[in-house]
Protein backbone atom coordinates (compact mmCIF):
# COMPACT_ATOMS: atom_id res chain seq x y z
CA UNK A 1 0.00 0.00 0.00
CA UNK A 2 1.40 3.39 -0.85
CA UNK A 3 1.79 6.02 2.52
CA UNK A 4 0.18 8.58 0.80
CA UNK A 5 -3.00 6.95 1.35
CA UNK A 6 -4.99 7.73 4.40
CA UNK A 7 -5.84 5.50 7.43
CA UNK A 8 -9.38 5.69 6.42
CA UNK A 9 -9.31 4.30 3.05
CA UNK A 10 -7.71 1.31 4.79
CA UNK A 11 -10.82 0.15 6.57
CA UNK A 12 -13.58 1.06 4.43
CA UNK A 13 -11.86 -1.22 2.23
CA UNK A 14 -12.32 -4.20 4.81
CA UNK A 15 -16.11 -3.29 4.87
CA UNK A 16 -17.18 -5.35 2.10
CA UNK A 17 -19.30 -7.90 2.62
CA UNK A 18 -17.91 -11.28 1.29
CA UNK A 19 -20.81 -14.16 0.88
CA UNK A 20 -18.56 -17.12 2.25
CA UNK A 21 -21.48 -19.64 1.64
CA UNK A 22 -20.51 -19.82 -1.56
CA UNK A 23 -16.55 -20.32 -1.12
CA UNK A 24 -16.94 -22.70 0.96
CA UNK A 25 -19.88 -24.93 -0.68
CA UNK A 26 -22.82 -24.14 0.49
CA UNK A 27 -25.71 -25.42 -1.52
CA UNK A 28 -26.61 -23.37 -4.49
CA UNK A 29 -30.34 -22.78 -5.12
CA UNK A 30 -31.99 -25.00 -7.63
CA UNK A 31 -33.01 -24.05 -10.64
CA UNK A 32 -36.43 -24.11 -11.51
CA UNK A 33 -36.83 -27.22 -13.33
CA UNK A 34 -38.51 -27.55 -16.10
CA UNK A 35 -42.27 -29.16 -16.79
CA UNK A 36 -42.44 -32.84 -18.29
CA UNK A 37 -43.71 -33.72 -21.07
CA UNK A 38 -46.74 -36.33 -20.50
CA UNK A 39 -46.42 -38.47 -23.45
CA UNK A 40 -42.02 -39.13 -22.82
CA UNK A 41 -41.07 -42.16 -21.36
CA UNK A 42 -40.44 -41.99 -18.11
CA UNK A 43 -36.37 -42.25 -17.59
CA UNK A 44 -34.60 -45.28 -16.25
CA UNK A 45 -33.83 -46.05 -12.74
CA UNK A 46 -30.13 -44.82 -11.80
CA UNK A 47 -27.93 -47.40 -12.47
CA UNK A 48 -26.89 -49.60 -9.04
CA UNK A 49 -23.21 -50.07 -8.16
CA UNK A 50 -24.16 -52.74 -4.98
CA UNK A 51 -26.30 -54.99 -7.73
CA UNK A 52 -24.27 -58.21 -8.99
CA UNK A 53 -21.76 -57.32 -11.96
CA UNK A 54 -23.49 -58.72 -15.16
CA UNK A 55 -21.30 -61.67 -16.82
CA UNK A 56 -20.38 -62.07 -20.54
CA UNK A 57 -21.26 -66.24 -21.33
CA UNK A 58 -17.84 -67.37 -21.27
CA UNK A 59 -16.55 -68.96 -24.75
CA UNK A 60 -16.53 -72.62 -25.02
CA UNK A 61 -13.25 -73.65 -25.89
CA UNK A 62 -12.93 -76.35 -28.56
CA UNK A 63 -10.21 -78.51 -27.70
CA UNK A 64 -6.98 -78.53 -30.45
CA UNK A 65 -6.44 -81.86 -32.44
CA UNK A 66 -2.91 -82.13 -30.66
CA UNK A 67 -5.34 -81.65 -27.30
CA UNK A 68 -7.42 -84.31 -28.14
CA UNK A 69 -4.84 -87.02 -29.10
CA UNK A 70 -2.83 -86.53 -26.28
CA UNK A 71 -6.44 -87.06 -24.28
CA UNK A 72 -6.60 -90.32 -26.33
CA UNK A 73 -3.11 -91.84 -25.69
CA UNK A 74 -3.50 -91.17 -21.48
CA UNK A 75 -6.64 -93.11 -21.77
CA UNK A 76 -4.93 -96.00 -23.69
CA UNK A 77 -2.03 -95.82 -21.44
CA UNK A 78 -4.49 -96.33 -18.36
CA UNK A 79 -6.91 -99.24 -19.68
CA UNK A 80 -3.50 -100.82 -21.17
CA UNK A 81 -2.19 -100.35 -17.45
CA UNK A 82 -5.30 -101.74 -16.06
CA UNK A 83 -5.02 -105.38 -18.30
CA UNK A 84 -1.99 -106.36 -18.27
CA UNK A 85 0.53 -106.08 -16.01
CA UNK A 86 4.30 -106.06 -16.13
CA UNK A 87 6.56 -108.02 -14.76
CA UNK A 88 8.54 -107.03 -11.78
CA UNK A 89 11.34 -105.27 -11.32
CA UNK A 90 14.43 -107.68 -11.05
CA UNK A 91 16.01 -107.16 -8.00
CA UNK A 92 20.31 -106.29 -8.02
CA UNK A 93 20.91 -107.96 -4.60
CA UNK A 94 20.80 -111.68 -5.16
CA UNK A 95 20.64 -114.30 -1.79
CA UNK A 96 24.25 -115.10 -0.86
CA UNK A 97 25.70 -118.01 -2.27
CA UNK A 98 27.65 -121.20 -1.05
CA UNK A 99 30.11 -119.75 1.66
CA UNK A 100 28.24 -116.20 2.01
CA UNK A 101 26.27 -114.63 4.71
CA UNK A 102 24.59 -111.17 4.94
CA UNK A 103 25.63 -109.53 8.66
CA UNK A 104 22.99 -106.84 9.71
CA UNK A 105 25.57 -105.15 12.15
CA UNK A 106 24.11 -102.00 14.72
CA UNK A 107 24.66 -99.73 16.21
CA UNK A 108 27.18 -98.01 14.05
CA UNK A 109 26.32 -94.57 14.59
CA UNK A 110 28.45 -92.89 12.32
CA UNK A 111 30.82 -93.77 8.67
CA UNK A 112 33.60 -93.46 10.73
CA UNK A 113 32.05 -96.53 13.33
CA UNK A 114 31.11 -98.36 10.36
CA UNK A 115 34.52 -98.28 8.92
CA UNK A 116 36.20 -99.29 12.11
CA UNK A 117 33.93 -102.42 12.22
CA UNK A 118 34.75 -103.29 8.64
CA UNK A 119 38.63 -103.66 9.07
CA UNK A 120 38.25 -105.38 12.22
CA UNK A 121 35.72 -108.22 10.48
CA UNK A 122 38.36 -108.68 8.06
CA UNK A 123 40.89 -109.87 10.75
CA UNK A 124 38.56 -112.62 11.91
CA UNK A 125 40.02 -116.06 10.99
CA UNK A 126 37.69 -117.47 8.26
CA UNK A 127 36.45 -114.28 6.39
CA UNK A 128 37.65 -113.54 3.22
CA UNK A 129 35.68 -110.93 0.89
CA UNK A 130 33.85 -108.14 2.37
CA UNK A 131 31.19 -106.25 0.18
CA UNK A 132 29.30 -103.53 1.66
CA UNK A 133 25.35 -103.58 1.02
CA UNK A 134 24.23 -100.43 2.66
CA UNK A 135 24.55 -98.16 5.83
CA UNK A 136 21.68 -96.72 6.62
CA UNK A 137 20.57 -94.74 9.96
CA UNK A 138 23.59 -96.44 11.90
CA UNK A 139 22.93 -100.06 11.10
CA UNK A 140 25.44 -101.76 8.60
CA UNK A 141 24.84 -104.47 5.87
CA UNK A 142 27.79 -106.75 4.57
CA UNK A 143 28.00 -109.81 2.50
CA UNK A 144 30.44 -111.69 4.34
CA UNK A 145 32.24 -114.85 2.82
CA UNK A 146 33.21 -117.29 5.39
CA UNK A 147 35.11 -120.49 5.35
CA UNK A 148 35.88 -121.57 8.81
CA UNK A 149 34.71 -125.12 10.79
CA UNK A 150 32.45 -123.54 13.28
CA UNK A 151 30.00 -121.00 12.90
CA UNK A 152 30.40 -117.44 12.39
CA UNK A 153 28.35 -116.09 14.88
CA UNK A 154 30.50 -118.00 17.68
CA UNK A 155 33.55 -116.48 15.31
CA UNK A 156 32.23 -113.25 15.42
CA UNK A 157 31.47 -113.57 19.49
CA UNK A 158 35.54 -113.93 20.43
CA UNK A 159 37.54 -112.80 17.50
CA UNK A 160 36.41 -108.89 17.01
CA UNK A 161 39.82 -107.02 18.28
CA UNK A 162 38.20 -104.02 20.01
CA UNK A 163 34.10 -105.24 19.61
CA UNK A 164 31.81 -107.10 22.07
CA UNK A 165 29.64 -109.08 19.83
CA UNK A 166 25.64 -110.13 21.06
CA UNK A 167 23.93 -112.20 18.71
CA UNK A 168 20.25 -110.82 18.16
CA UNK A 169 19.35 -113.14 15.40
CA UNK A 170 20.55 -115.99 12.62
CA UNK A 171 19.59 -117.70 10.01
CA UNK A 172 20.93 -119.64 7.34
CA UNK A 173 21.47 -117.01 5.19
CA UNK A 174 21.42 -114.04 7.57
CA UNK A 175 23.24 -112.80 11.29
CA UNK A 176 22.15 -109.94 13.19
CA UNK A 177 24.18 -108.69 15.44
CA UNK A 178 24.56 -105.91 18.33
CA UNK A 179 27.89 -104.16 18.75
CA UNK A 180 29.46 -102.41 21.40
CA UNK A 181 32.71 -101.37 21.38
CA UNK A 182 35.15 -101.18 23.97
CA UNK A 183 36.02 -97.27 24.56
CA UNK A 184 32.38 -97.78 24.59
CA UNK A 185 32.26 -99.50 27.89
CA UNK A 186 34.60 -97.41 29.09
CA UNK A 187 32.62 -94.13 28.74
CA UNK A 188 31.00 -92.79 31.96
CA UNK A 189 27.40 -92.39 31.09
Amino acid sequence: MPKDEPKDAKKKKGDDVVDLAARIGARQPRPAEPEKKKDAPPEPPAARFDAPIPAAPKPRLIPAREDREQRDLIKKALTDENEKPEPAIPSQRAAPGPGEIDLVVTPLPTPDDWHRFELAVRKVKGVGQLRTEYYRHGVLKVRVSYQGTDRLAAALRTGIPGYRVRVIGEDRATLQILVASETDERRPG
